[in-house]
């Protein structure tokens, strides 16, 4: 095989490669577009405007305890805006392949919108690639049937898959949101992006 012939080879091999990872990414994306637009209209039927919260009694504003039993793995839990981006996403109750398939879920075991603790949504990167253009100081809004609550971001960071620290508990009001990093990666990302957010209005 000559010269000119194997760099041909080498050129279709990459460019096959290539329109297959788009046409892998293009259908994960058009796949989450429609399960999102089908569970935002869900919750808009099902969901009315949350009532106010009581105020609260203690010295902390935003202390909340969500009376009402946990959610099971694949319920709706809340719908959450960041406006900045113009991305809007409806939150599952688990991580598991098949409710991250079709959007963003809450990791079971850690606290849910409004509660004094680490609040911790992940999704796949194909959903949050808008993430990049997110800025420090910018809301993310997490309207749940039970309350309005706005997060203000707080900072990012880049960690290994196998970090688990920002999961952990706090004795504060947080948001903790990850996702595969690059985010332009799709399934070959191999480390996470991580977007912090403190609570600021409950």
């Amino acid at each position: 095989m000559t010269k000119g012939s194997s760099l041909r080879l080498v050129s279709w091999l990459l460019m096959g490669l290539a329109i297959s990872f788009g046409l892998y990414a293009g259908s994960n994306i058009a796949f989450d577009l429609t399960s999102q637009t089908e569970l935002a209209s869900a919750w808009d039927r099902t969901h009315k405007a949350a009532p106010p919260i009581a105020p609260a009694t203690s010295s902390d504003p935003f202390q909340l305890n969500v009376q009402r039993p946990r959610l099971a793995i694949g319920q709706p839990l809340a719908k959450m805006s960041v406006p900045s981006i113009a991305w809007n996403g409806i939150v599952l109750e688990g991580t598991d392949d098949r409710v991250l398939s079709g959007g963003p879920g809450h990791l079971v075991g850690t606290a849910y919108p409004g509660e004094p603790d680490n609040v911790v949504i992940s999704n796949h990167n194909t959903y949050s690639t808008a993430f990049g253009n997110l800025k420090a100081g910018q809301q993310i809004i997490l309207d749940t049937d039970y309350g309005h609550f706005v997060y203000k971001v707080t900072g990012f960071k880049v960690i290994s898959n196998k970090d688990t620290s920002v999961t952990a508990h706090s004795t504060r009001g947080q948001l903790t949101f990850t996702t595969c990093y690059p985010l332009w990666a799709g399934a070959f990302a191999t480390q996470r992006y991580v977007t912090m957010a403190d609570l600021v209005t409950a």
